[in-house]
């Protein structure tokens, strides 16, 4: 039984209404001998007596009255005739008092019948949605059963009838909004447990050890065949299928607007893949809130064209193979802290949104960030870079590179930081290009180590630059540099100390390697003075100094043999 399947039957019972409920009680129509008024009781004796009563009155009174008093036989005739009137009236009345009481007993009657048809009504209801999901929870436990067959065939089918299921429970009016995305997130905690879940041939093709992935020689394993191979492909089809069925059903793109973000049935549902091991294709898909933390991916992992609506969390992921994020777009903060790329990590033409963190992470071979924009806040403090990488016509808003280390070559060629930049105590061991490069706000480089060449021809400062205590082992280039603003700090005094700290340049005897200054005729000018060390003399930054790169002292962390200031 997959993570999440008992606690989900336990909570069905409180989601449908309790058939056991006592219906309320019936207000039966009391008996008319027990209800009835007196003159309803006597209806008829009433009716009888003033009938008789009345006609008697009405033919011997005025009778009585012409015989003894002498009324005339007119007033006589008048005097019945009124009194037959009241008589008949007072019937009348017994009448409508007889009729309204009847109508009344009726009203009651129908209003029971009403009362218990809605109480039927009600129970029929309630029993039909217990139908209802039971009926869903039986198909449930059979979809659950079906993931773990043998069958590829019979595992889809178990996929495709699980995404059905949370598609009737959002759509089921008869729950509330609370209630329907909490049985939707079990299922969907059900699949992702399926993403998780190991596959046991994957074992037959690799082993990961110390998060280095060595491949086996299927072709000459005893335990290969093409049948194991058929397998892996089946089941890359079962699970790819389970990433496109969430696809359809999350967020995506207005076909109208591009720019609006139109929310999809399983938007706001979390998506845990947590240590999955990923070995299929995952490109041009919707996905949203997905957390990848620990996953391994193994074979080339394929993003190109996805769009990660919400937070894309990769930490500590670890990517075997080739890793391709080209095209993929970011629309939320994406999480890539202490993330390892063993092989080529391509995000050319990527597009982050939100913030991106790449703090710590380990580029063990080449990566390429060419043409992407990062226009929020990007980390890649302590980011380590063993191979070239490339950040050719970047775009960067507020971005922080301090302590990264860059084993190889480093271009920024052509790239805009539009907002502050830190590249403050970073390690360049090979060239590094910063040519062409604009930097619109306050750019660090302080304590920054280049071992090799640093290039910054053509490169335009437009806010103060920072290049305190930097060191430069191998010549550097700002020839037709541009800096807009002054200062531009090579040396600072401590006003507390009275020391000063300033940029270091390797004296470098090959006058063809000599450090160049020259920048733009419309730039601030860099004052420069005159240093010498070893018979070396060059013209450096005024109050900066040259040093022996061979003079490091490895107890005193420290170049020993240091010029006086340049004047």
């Amino acid at each position: 039984m997959l993570e999440g399947e008992r606690s989900y039957q336990r909570g069905q019972e409180s989601l449908v209404p309790s058939n056991n409920t006592s219906p309320a009680p019936e207000n039966p129509v009391t008996s008319k001998a027990q209800e009835s008024p007196w003159y309803i009781r006597h209806f008829i004796k009433l009716l009888i007596g003033f009938g008789l009563g009345g006609g008697a009155v009405a033919i011997l009174l005025p009778w009585m009255l012409w015989l003894l008093c002498g009324m005339s036989s007119g007033s006589s005739d008048q005097l019945r005739l009124h009194l037959l009137y009241v008589t008949g009236g007072i019937i009348a009345v017994l009448t409508l008092l007889q009729t309204n009481w009847k109508n009344q007993g009726d009203r009651l009657k129908i209003d029971a019948d009403i009362k218990k048809n809605e109480q039927d009504a009600e129970k029929n209801e309630r029993d039909h949605i217990r139908q209802v999901h039971a009926e869903r929870r039986g198909r449930y436990t059979k979809a659950v059963e079906q993931l773990a067959d043998e069958k590829a065939a019979v595992r889809l089918g178990g996929v495709y009838t699980l995404t059905g299921l949370v598609d009737e429970w959002i759509e089921d009016t008869s729950l509330t909004l609370q209630e329907r995305r909490k049985e939707g997130q079990v299922i969907i905690n059900n699949l992702c447990a399926y993403i998780r879940s190991p596959f046991p041939f994957i074992d037959m093709q690799y082993t990961i050890e110390r998060n280095t992935l060595k491949e086996k020689n299927i072709e000459n394993s005893p335990n290969s065949s093409l049948a194991d191979k058929t397998k892996v492909q089946e089941e890359q089809e079962v699970r790819r299928a389970i990433f496109a069925e969430i696809s359809k059903r999350i967020s995506a793109f207005d076909k109208f607007d591009g720019n609006k973000i139109v929310p999809g049935t399983w938007s706001n549902f979390e998506f845990n893949f947590v240590k999955s091991c990923i070995f299929y294709s995952l490109s041009n898909l919707n996905l949203e809130n997905s957390n990848f933390s620990q996953a391994t991916f193994l074979e080339e992992s394929d993003f190109i064209g996805t769009i990660f609506f919400g937070k894309a969390n990769f930490s500590e992921a670890n990517f075997t193979h080739q890793a391709h994020f080209s095209w993929t777009r970011f629309m939320h903060t994406a999480d890539f802290r202490w993330t390892k790329f063993v092989l080529k990590a391509d995000f050319r033409s990527a597009t982050f949104a939100q913030s991106a963190d790449f703090s710590k992470v380990i580029f063990a071979h080449e990566a390429d960030f060419s043409w992407v924009d990062f226009p929020r806040i990007l980390h890649f403090e302590g980011a380590q870079f063993t191979y070239n990488v490339h950040f050719d016509w970047a775009t960067f808003s507020r971005s922080y590179f301090g302590k990264a280390q860059f084993a190889q070559k480093a271009y920024f060629t052509g790239a805009t930081f539009a907002q502050k930049v830190d590249f403050s105590k970073a390690s360049f061991a090979q060239e590094v290009i910063f040519s062409g490069a604009t930097f619109t706000q306050n750019t660090d480089f302080s304590e920054a180590n280049f071992t090799q060449r640093a290039d910054f021809s053509k490169a335009t400062f437009d806010a103060g630059t920072d290049f305190i205590g930097t060191v430069f082992m191998q010549n550097v280039d700002f020839c037709n540099a541009s800096f807009t603003k002054i200062p531009h700090f090579f040396t600072i005094k401590n006003e507390e100390s009275n020391e000063m700290y300033s940029t270091r340049f390797a004296a470098l005897p090959d006058v063809s390697e000599a450090h160049n200054f020259t920048v733009h005729e419309d730039s601030q000018s860099i004052p420069l003075g005159t240093a010498e060390l070893d018979g070396v003399r060059c013209s450096i930054p005024v109050g900066t100094v040259l040093f022996d790169p061979a003079s490091w002292d490895e107890r005193q962390r420290e170049y020993t043999r240091l010029s006086e200031s340049a004047q």
